[in-house]
């Protein structure tokens, strides 16, 4: 049995572990990015879909538990995983570049802040005094850009 989601799980948690003890103070004006997504996109086009799966949905379960949200990163990110697997995977079988790395990045964390934020709504649960603009757009921004330059110190 290959469990090569169970190394791609811990380096996600250790990238939790950070997002709560450093990058938790990284918001501008309200707006932070989150980097356990930034990491997801990373290893969406490296796995299988079932261990990508397994992945997405032990750390969104993990993050949900650490930010009390009851479920709604794991709904969003799996639909992430269902939606944009094959796709990714496709586009990063040759070398991208660094413009469409950010269109990827800024979509796919767009649609996972959609995705969230509906989630969210229809449960009644999106009472944190977060804007949906603040949350859907600028967040996905701000996330795009922490992957760009994450793309970019990694690449060059």
């Amino acid at each position: 049995m290959n469990l090569v989601w169970v190394k791609y799980s811990v380096v996600g948690l250790f990238i939790l572990f950070l997002d709560q003890t450093i990058l938790n103070h990284l918001s501008i004006w309200g707006v932070s990015f989150d980097p356990l997504l930034i990491y997801l996109i990373w290893i969406l086009p490296k796995q299988g879909r079932i261990a990508t799966i397994y992945t997405v949905a032990f750390l969104a379960i993990i993050q949900d538990a650490l930010l009390d949200t009851w479920g709604m990163y794991l709904l969003s990110k799996s639909v992430l995983v269902l939606f944009f697997h094959n796709y990714l995977i496709q586009k990063f079988e040759t070398k991208i570049f660094i413009g469409q790395f950010f269109g990827y990045s800024l979509f796919i964390a767009f649609i996972h802040n959609l995705t969230f934020y509906l989630f969210a709504s229809i449960t009644g649960d999106y009472a944190t005094g977060w804007w949906p603009f603040t949350l859907i757009l600028l967040s996905g921004m701000y996330t795009a850009f922490i992957s760009l330059v994450t793309y970019l110190i990694y690449y060059k």
